[in-house]
């Protein structure tokens, strides 16, 4: 019997498990062969990824100051910060290493299938087998089984294009277009050193308007859906974290910190609920009570934009463009991931 299974070994699950495995008897499936493989992730970070892991070089491939976004017709607003603003890491030895600080066990190749919640515990179906535990966390991705089996599911979803060219990028700015002919999301140019990076963020993207907008040939695919508005986070026994929960910037499809951020919340609650020997829906609930205290509003702007922007049109795009060069410095004060809020989160 394990305290906790964690379902997916993806950064959120792996330190939800690193920061559970103190106190308790922690297990985390992966139906992969290995962890971080295969990526489908552009590996962006903000800076504050530093409060939460130790920043090492050989998994940073480039750093970047800010950003450059486009408009329709050629309106530009540059957004920088004085130091670092954003890590471009490999996501796969970023996975790696935070699996390395995992002393619980890691068991690869290993699906979930199923699970049901009893009185005592839940019985967890795999591909190797039937498992028994008091909790289980959904850490496995928009596609989430558990998700799925609780009635949780996201407002929206989106595709997730990225192209990865042959060609050496070490510059100091991301660059980004919005174009309601393009998608209704935005393109976007990574300088991850060795490589460049294209990618695009949309509803019903395809790979064909980043050929065409880029003028790309040979090159690398990778996908991958990005969930928009969370769904219900808690049941009976049961967590979502990352996004599984729906826990992802509308405004940019990134995850990391969120989850991270969020990971720690559950495991606070996990631990209370150990402490008091209740793990009903009604005591789970405060973690999702915990974690929109912290990340809620900037969720709720999100979304408020997301909702309005896909009802613009591009001469629309244009004039706030237009008015926001006028604004460049107050938005250079904002923090890319709590720009509603500031984190009040100790770290573990």
């Amino acid at each position: 019997m394990f305290d906790c299974i964690i379902a997916g070994a993806g950064p959120v699950g792996l330190y939800t498990a690193k920061l559970l495995e103190r106190k308790l008897r922690v297990l985390v499936l992966e139906e992969h062969r290995s962890i971080g493989s295969p990526s489908h992730c552009s590996g962006l970070v903000s800076g504050n990824l530093e409060q939460f892991v130790r920043i090492r070089r050989e998994w940073v491939e480039n750093e970047v100051k800010g950003a450059v976004l486009h408009s329709p017709f050629g309106s530009e607003i540059r957004l920088e910060k004085p130091g670092t603003a954003a890590f471009v890491i490999n996501r796969e030895k970023f996975d790696q290493d935070i699996g390395k600080d995992v002393k619980s066990g890691v068991a690869l190749n290993t699906k979930l299938l199923d699970f049901k919640v009893g009185r005592d515990s839940v019985s967890i179906k795999t591909s190797r087998g039937v498992m028994e535990s008091r909790v289980l966390i959904g850490c496995d991705g928009v596609n989430s089984l558990v998700a799925r089996k609780i009635g949780s599911r996201p407002r929206e979803v989106v595709n997730g294009l990225i192209a990865i060219v042959n060609k050496k990028d070490h510059g100091d700015f991301v660059e980004l277009w919005f174009d309601k002919r393009l998608t209704d999301g935005f393109l976007w140019k990574i300088p991850r050193g060795r490589v460049t990076e294209y990618g695009g963020l949309g509803a019903g993207l395809k790979f064909g308007v980043l050929e065409r907008f880029f003028r790309l040939k040979g090159y690398e695919k990778r996908a991958g859906l990005i969930p928009i508005g969370p769904g219900k986070s808690y049941s009976g026994r049961v967590l979502l974290i990352g996004d599984a929960a729906g826990q992802v910037k509308p405004w940019s499809g990134g995850g990391v910190i969120y989850g991270l951020t969020c990971a720690e919340i559950a495991a606070k609650t996990i631990l209370e609920a150990f402490e008091k020997k209740d793990f009903s829906g009604r005591f789970l609930k405060g973690y999702e009570k915990g974690w929109k205290r912290e990340i809620g509003r900037g969720l709720s702007a999100g979304l408020m934009f997301r909702k309005i922007y896909k009802r613009l049109g591009n001469k629309r795009i244009e004039m706030i463009f237009r008015t926001g060069r006028h604004l460049e410095f107050l938005m250079n004060k904002l923090d890319m991931d709590f720009i509603l809020s500031r984190r009040t989160l100790s770290r573990n």
